[in-house]
């Protein structure tokens, strides 16, 4: 099998949580980093899963679980806060309860990673055959990353997260925000597209940039100390409620989109 390498240069992504960030900043990416899906036990980690659209896939499966796991482990008090949204719309409920809750409660994010050395790549299987890793990463833009150490924090450049909301947003259902953060949404159902339909990313993410001109989340920030500490102390991350506010509209959103492309999430 002849060994396939991404040159030093290679710009990648990676898919995961809000609540990874900070243990990434200060230990870059471990090289047995759990591979996301939607199955109940992660496959034994060999390498880390990087690509394009298929890093909005992992974000997506990385956030529907841990968010379905929050929600199961907090039914009563978000069953409470769920309905406190629904009877008083565009109003924060007061539930001081929802602090300790929030604190786990993470976000997609995406981190923008440019390789400093040339690396070995693995091929994605669920797309291609284990000895075609070339094929694997020029047509589906996805494969499966080995370098002893990982990934050093110091070679991610950025991060990339949805448009977050605050109470006024979910006023009106036409709120630019709101509509924005949708979009954002669809990028990761675009990853869900790839997996389960194996829709070949360069026709989706043409189509997606044709309509909305961008192939990324719509917010971005530099990785390091000061940016994270700017990010989680912007409103929607830092006030409780309002965080779990954006979980709450972003796995609906998912939902919906994943149900009309007729994706099952579980």
């Amino acid at each position: 099998m002849s060994e396939f390498k991404l040159a030093a240069g290679s710009h990648i992504k990676f898919g995961g949580i809000s609540t990874q960030l900070y243990p990434i900043l200060r230990q870059g990416l471990a090289a047995d980093m759990p591979h996301q899906n939607f199955q109940e036990e992660e496959p034994a980690a060999h390498g880390i899963m990087v690509g394009e659209l298929m890093a909005y896939f992992a974000a997506c499966a990385a956030f529907c679980k841990a968010t379905s796991k929050l929600h199961h482990e907090h039914q009563q008090v978000l069953g409470e806060f769920v309905n406190a949204l629904q009877n008083q719309l565009g109003e924060k409920p007061q539930m001081p309860e929802l602090e300790n809750i929030a604190v786990g409660a993470g976000l997609p994010v995406i981190l923008e990673i440019e390789l400093q050395e040339d690396c070995v790549l693995l091929a994605d299987t669920h797309f291609v055959a284990d000895n075609e890793a070339e094929k694997s990463w020029k047509l589906w833009r996805s494969g499966i990353l080995l370098r002893e150490g990982g990934i050093p924090a110091s070679w991610i450049n950025k991060f990339y997260f949805p448009r977050l909301l605050d109470y006024r947003d979910v006023a009106s259902s036409r709120s630019p925000r709101s509509l924005e953060q949708t979009t954002d949404t669809a990028l990761m159902v675009g990853g869900l597209m790839q997996s389960w339909h194996k829709d070949t990313p360069a026709d989706l993410l043409h189509a997606f940039r044709k309509q909305y001109g961008r192939i990324n989340f719509s917010q971005h920030s530099n990785f390091d100390e000061t940016a994270l500490e700017r990010f989680f102390n912007l409103n929607p991350m830092l006030d409780p409620a309002t965080r779990l506010l954006n979980q709450m509209t972003i796995w609906q959103d998912i939902d919906a989109l994943a149900k009309k492309q007729q994706i099952p999430l579980a």
